[in-house]
């Protein structure tokens, strides 16, 4: 499957029509056509991630070069939550400090009342 092929497939499922695409990426349907035909075989870069970004998939599956048709919401979604995980590994000193408060249950309030910690029933 080609780019213009992948671009008219994502455009079919949202229910777009190719005025409507043409509208969002500011062309007129007659370009949108000899993209999706393959007549225009060299897609210019600059036109390749408002095309993905309108039919919510990525610039990677347009091309081919991923096969999840993952949509752009969904890729940010995921990277998101990637970074935000990355926050949370604990380094050495964490897990020891952690470690250390577990082991140590008679202390547990102590160093809550110090660091202004409420224990939740």
């Amino acid at each position: 499957m080609d780019v213009g092929q992948r671009m008219k497939e994502c455009r079919m499922k949202k229910g777009l029509t190719v005025d409507e695409l043409a509208e969002k990426l500011k062309k007129n349907r007659a370009t949108v056509y000899r993209y999706e035909n393959g007549d225009i075989e060299n897609l210019p870069i600059t036109i390749l991630e408002p095309i993905a970004k309108a039919l919510d998939t990525t610039p990677a599956f347009l091309m081919g070069w991923a096969e999840n048709r993952e949509n752009a919401s969904q890729a940010t979604r995921n990277s998101e939550i990637m970074e935000t995980k990355k926050a949370y590994y604990l380094t050495e000193h964490e897990l020891a400090v952690l470690t250390a408060y577990r082991n140590q249950p008679p202390m547990q309030p102590a160093v809550d009342r110090i660091l202004g910690v409420s224990q939740k029933s």
